[in-house]
């Protein structure tokens, strides 16, 4: 009998959806693994399945109930993509609260991305199909980084700039461009840095909370205030002290967090 995956959204773009019918090996699943897609086939009913990949966060109370369901029915089930995991870009809104899934019902592990990078995704799906360990990479961005600097960062950096205005022959940091490869965990193969884009930390954090990264890590350089200001502490998950709803577990989020 083939597996069953259920792929379903909640509030999100699709950008995740779109990665898995997009992935190279996608026609080869498809004859082994049996995919319910209830948004494209437009089926609310949920059914048991092997694995259930959720995208987007939750903003309306229904979604609570549907992810409830699926909880019951699925064996495993796995936050895809940064709405999921950690609320995403709707964390920008000032009229939505994004809520991470993780918040609602128990999860058995996450693959991080704005969207999902295509071989990345493959992989770890595949891994999953294979009753296989998903092991998250526990390096920085950096570590992949075509412009990581041989002898190591400068002793102060100074940063007032999202935008490039040329494409760096060295570290964005050293071009006085905010990228935050350093507390970004690795995984996308730095593509947006070779698009002459700077990370913005769509993969996440190596450790659970993202915002005491991006808080240490600005103590470590000089950031001009327009930064500060510029939304960038909450471009993929809301600072928990702007959270409204109750207190987070944190013994789940430890365990969703460093889930293989």
């Amino acid at each position: 009998m083939k597996p069953k995956i259920l792929v379903t959204s909640l509030t999100s773009c699709n950008g995740c959806l779109t990665s898995i019918i997009e992935l190279d090996i996608f026609p080869e699943l498809l004859e082994s693994v049996d995919f319910i897609f209830p948004l494209i086939e437009d089926n609310d009913n949920i059914d048991n399945c092997d694995i259930a990949l959720i995208e987007g966060s939750v903003s309306q109370e229904e979604q609570k109930e549907e992810l409830l369901e699926i909880r019951r029915k699925a064996k495993k089930v796995i936050a895809l993509g940064t709405c999921a995991i950690s609320g995403g870009i709707t964390s920008l809104s000032d009229e939505i609260d994004p809520i991470p899934i993780n918040d609602i019902i128990e999860i058995d592990g996450f693959i991080p991305g704005c969207p999902v990078p295509t071989d990345f995704l493959g992989n770890t799906l595949m891994a999953l199909l294979n009753g296989e360990r998903v092991k998250l990479s526990l390096k920085n961005l950096c570590s992949e980084c075509e412009l990581r600097p041989d002898n190591g960062f400068k002793s102060k950096i100074k940063v007032d700039k999202l935008i490039p205005e040329k494409m760096p022959f060295e570290c964005f940091l050293h071009e006085n461009v905010l990228c935050l490869g350093p507390i970004t965990r690795a995984g996308c193969k730095a593509k947006c840095i070779k698009a002459n884009i700077p990370c913005e930390g769509c993969m996440g954090p190596i450790v659970p909370d993202f915002m005491s990264n991006i808080v240490n890590f600005f103590s470590s350089i000089e950031v001009s205030e327009d930064i500060i200001t510029s939304g960038i502490y909450s471009k993929f998950t809301r600072p928990k002290s702007f959270v409204k709803r109750g207190e987070q577990n944190e013994k789940n989020d430890n365990k969703t967090i460093n889930q293989n």
